[in-house]
């Protein structure tokens, strides 16, 4: 399965938040950011995360993410 970026985040925080809106709606998703250790309270500010999901899924993904108006400034949405 060929996994291409969706959108690109400011920081770690909004990616999960963006791969988190796609998984609740039944879309395969991932990010790049590695997980941080629970002890330091990760890193939020850690900036630029790409978004992934199926190559297929890529037109509902954009349609999911179109009716959350916090995602209306993310890179690459409507590309």
């Amino acid at each position: 399965m060929s996994m291409v970026c969706i959108v690109h985040t400011a920081n770690e925080i909004e990616a999960r938040l963006v791969v988190n809106t796609l998984v609740e709606a039944g879309i395969a998703a991932r990010s790049d950011a590695v997980d941080s250790p629970s002890i330091f309270g990760g890193l939020p500010f850690e900036s630029g995360h790409a978004v992934f999901v199926a190559e297929e899924s890529v037109h509902r993904a954009r349609e999911v993410l179109a009716h959350y108006p916090h995602f209306k400034d993310l890179k690459h949405v409507g590309d």
